[in-house]
């Protein structure tokens, strides 16, 4: 049997089309991030509130969306919102809305997990020092909290970036779908679908390597006897 003969070539025939798929999945992955994270900030005092009005509305909501493949809260809002409310979005909006609320309900117990994880006594002492309770916040609880929850952070930033390709089951233009399409119609899917990992690849290993630098600096610049 002959070997495979690679030919990339057609990468830069086809390159308008996967710059075009690179750029719809950057854009869908900036507007789940954004959501998710600014909706996570919003649920993450509501899951720790004392009053039961407040903190059970919220955990069943995050426990539902919890239980719910991705893909399957996408498909699920592409096809079924427009017939129980009326609301047809395009696939594009319907995907990235769709993955903001799956993120926002980890991001939501990521941060509560962070707050939750500061030692009371620690903001006790600042406020005893002279702090005020603004001071206290930006001072002690936010970088505690912070470095508390970096890594989990990180890896749900990083499940966003994986989930961005969940857009080419409805037929949005992200570069999963494009790279199916152009592999198609090519005959090369292995120069195509090697491109598209690769990229994911190049996206992710970056976000890592940041992340555990601020966190050993964060580290030496707070924790540090």
């Amino acid at each position: 049997m002959p070997a495979y003969q690679w030919d990339f070539s057609v990468l830069l025939t086809y390159r308008e089309l996967l710059f075009s798929g690179i750029l719809t999945t950057l854009r869908i992955l900036a507007v789940s991030l954004t959501l998710g994270i600014a909706l996570g900030l919003l649920l993450a005092p509501l899951r720790a509130a004392r009053s039961r009005l407040l903190r059970l509305p919220a955990q069943a909501l995050i426990e539902c969306v919890r239980a719910v493949p991705p893909l399957v809260l996408v498909v699920w809002a592409y096809y079924c919102l427009p017939i129980l409310v009326g609301l047809k979005l395009t696939g594009y909006w319907t995907c990235a809305l769709a993955l903001a609320l799956y993120g926002s309900v980890f991001f939501a117990e990521i941060f509560r997990s962070g707050l939750q994880a500061v030692d009371p006594g620690q903001v006790e002492a600042g406020l005893a020092t002279g702090m005020t309770p603004l001071q206290a916040l930006l001072r002690i609880t936010a970088p505690v909290a912070f470095l508390r929850v970096l890594p989990a952070f990180v890896g749900q930033s990083v499940m966003a970036v994986k989930n961005s390709v969940l857009g080419s089951y409805i037929a949005v233009g992200e570069l999963l779908y494009e790279g199916q399409r152009l592999s198609t119609a090519t005959f090369r899917p292995l120069e195509t679908l090697t491109f598209v990992a690769l990229f994911f690849v190049a996206t992710i290993l970056p976000l890592s390597l940041l992340a555990s630098r601020i966190e050993r600096r964060i580290q030496a610049r707070f924790f540090q006897r």
